[in-house]
C-alpha cells in the first residue's frame, strides 16, 4: 500500500500573518481556533478521511477531543482495537487514515501484518498502545506503522503523530505496498483469456472480498464489459490519450462499477479509428490504479506493441493461457521466449484452459508439459453447457460450484497466498 496523504491529511504547516507594524508574525497550527483546511485533492469514492479503533474510554475521550482541536471531529472512533479493525476493514473500504489500539494484544507485530493485507492501498496507519519498549517500536514501524503511540495519551502527541508529513528513514514497507497486477495474455485467439481474467476478477472481489480493477487494453475488440453484463464507455481511451489528466476525480469517472467491489476500465471505439497510446501512458493509469485496488487485472492484446509489452512488464503474474491445440503449444513457446524466465517480483503462470475439448486429437497435457518444460498451474476443462447457463442467468460462471470455479480459486490461491475457505453449499446459491 502506498500510504499518501490525500483530502484528510491536515496540513503541517504554519499560519503566517502580519501584525499591525506590517511585519510577518508565524502562528502554530494549535493556536488556531478555525478547523485546519484540507488539500484540494479528492478522495476515492466512499473512502473515509479518518477511522479509528480504540480499547478503552479514557483513550476515545482523548481521541476526540484531539480530533475536534484539528477540524477532524467526524472520524469514526469505535471500539474493539485492531482485531476489530482487521474484521471491519475485510468488508468495507480502508480511510485514508487509520488508527487502531494495541493494548493488550499478545502479538501485535503478526496483527498489524493481518491488517496489512486487508487494508487498500493508500493508507497511513497510527499505531497507539501501552508497551513502553524500543525493540516494539522498531518492529512496528518495520511492519509499516506510520507512528506509535504509548499510553497515557494526550493530545499534543496525537497532534504531532497526525500533522506529521515527512518521516525519517527510508518509507515503511505499508507505505510501500502496492496492490497486486496481474496481467492475462493469450497464448493464440480464442483459448478463453478474457473469459478468465473477468471470472478471476469477480472471484477476488466476491469471495475474497477484495476490491479489484479489471483493465481491458483492446479499445476496440476487448470483450470484459460485455462478459460482465456492463457498458463499455469512452473514459478508457481518454485516460490513455491523455495520460497527465489521470488522477482520482478521473479514474472514479471512467470506472464502471460491477457490484461493491469490482470496477472495470473498457472501452468499444469505432473500428475505424487509429487508437494509439503510448507505453508511459499505460504505465501512468495502471500505476494510479495499484495505489487504489488490491488486485489489477489486465487483460492484455496478443498484438506487439510498447503498450502492450509494458503492462506485461509491470506485472507481478503473467497467466499464460493455452488451450491444448498443437498450435497452441507453439505459440506458447513462443510467448515464453518474448517474456522470459520470470523472477521472484514477476512471475509466469501457464493455465491449460478448454481441457477437453479436442477429444482424442488434443495435444495431451503430458505432452504439453513435456515440449514447454513448464506444469500448468491449474487445468480448466471444456464446459460449453456452463457458459451458455451463465449467460442466459447473466452471471459470470465463477459464481457456480464446479471444476470451473475450483481452477479460478486455484489461481485466487496462487496469487493471493491465502488458503480456499470452505463454503457450504448454499453460499454459491445466489
Amino acid at each position: 500500500m502506498t500510504l499518501g496523504y490525500q483530502e484528510c491529511v491536515v496540513q503541517n504547516v504554519e499560519l503566517v500573518r502580519r501584525d499591525h507594524h506590517g511585519h510577518r508574525a508565524v502562528r502554530s497550527l494549535l493556536e488556531v481556533a478555525a478547523p485546519i483546511e484540507r488539500t484540494v485533492s479528492k478522495l476515492p469514492a466512499g473512502r473515509a478521511p479518518l477511522l479509528a479503533f480504540v480499547a478503552d474510554a479514557d483513550t476515545e475521550k482523548v481521541l476526540q477531543e484531539c480530533l475536534t482541536q484539528l477540524g477532524l471531529a467526524h472520524g469514526p472512533i469505535m471500539r474493539g482495537g485492531i482485531a476489530k479493525a482487521i474484521e471491519a476493514l475485510g468488508l468495507q473500504r480502508s480511510p485514508s487514515i487509520l488508527i487502531v489500539d494495541i493494548s493488550g494484544v499478545d502479538l501485535p507485530v503478526s496483527h498489524v501484518h493481518d491488517l496489512a493485507e486487508v487494508c487498500e492501498p493508500g493508507v497511513t496507519v497510527i499505531a497507539i498502545g501501552n508497551r513502553n519498549e524500543v525493540g516494539l517500536y522498531r518492529d512496528l514501524l518495520r511492519a509499516g506503522v506510520t507512528d506509535y503511540i504509548v499510553k497515557p495519551l494526550n493530545t499534543q502527541l496525537l497532534s504531532k503523530a497526525l500533522t506529521a508529513r515527512t518521516f525519517a528513514g527510508a518509507p515503511s514497507p505499508i507505505h510501500q505496498k502496492l496492490g497486486t497486477m496481474v496481467a492475462f495474455v493469450g497464448a493464440r485467439g480464442g483459448v478463453g483469456t478474457t473469459t478468465l481474467a473477468v471470472n478471476l476478477a469477480w472471484y477476488l472481489a466476491n469471495q475474497q472480498s477484495r476490491r479489484v480493477a479489471l483493465v481491458d487494453l483492446d479499445l476496440q475488440h476487448g470483450d470484459c464489459a460485455l462478459a460482465l453484463d456492463t457498458k463499455a464507455t469512452s473514459g478508457l481511451r481518454e485516460a490513455l490519450v491523455n495520460p497527465a489528466r489521470i488522477d482520482n476525480t478521473l479514474l472514479e469517472r471512467v470506472m464502471t462499477p460491477v457490484g461493491e467491489r469490482l470496477y472495470v476500465l473498457s472501452s468499444e471505439e469505432p473500428l475505424r479509428d487509429d487508437v494509439r497510446f503510448s507505453a508511459d501512458a499505460v504505465d501512468t493509469l495502471l500505476s494510479a490504479l495499484r495505489e487504489q485496488f488490491h488486485y489489477v487485472i489486465v487483460d492484455v492484446p496478443r498484438t506487439a506493441s510498447a503498450a502492450n509489452r509494458r503492462a506485461l512488464d509491470m506485472a507481478d503474474f503473467r497467466i499464460m493461457v493455452a488451450d491444448p491445440t498443437l498450435r497452441s503449444v507453439r505459440d506458447t513457446m513462443r510467448l515464453r521466449a518474448a517474456l522470459g524466465d520470470g523472477d521472484s517480483t514477476h512471475r509466469n503462470i501457464l493455465v491449460v484452459n478448454r481441457h477437453g475439448e479436442g477429444g482424442r486429437r488434443a495435444v495431451t497435457l503430458k505432452e504439453m508439459e513435456h515440449v514447454l518444460e513448464l506444469r500448468p498451474k491449474t487445468v480448466i476443462p471444456f464446459q460449453p453447457a456452463l457458459f451458455a447457463a451463465a449467460a442466459s442467468q447473466v452471471r459470470v460462471a465463477a459464481a457456480r460450484r464446479g471444476k470451473f470455479t475450483d481452477g479460478i480459486a486455484t489461481l485466487a490461491v496462487e496469487l493471493s497466498g491465502r488458503p480456499q475457505e470452505r463454503r457450504r453449499w448454499w453460499r454459491f446459491a445466489t
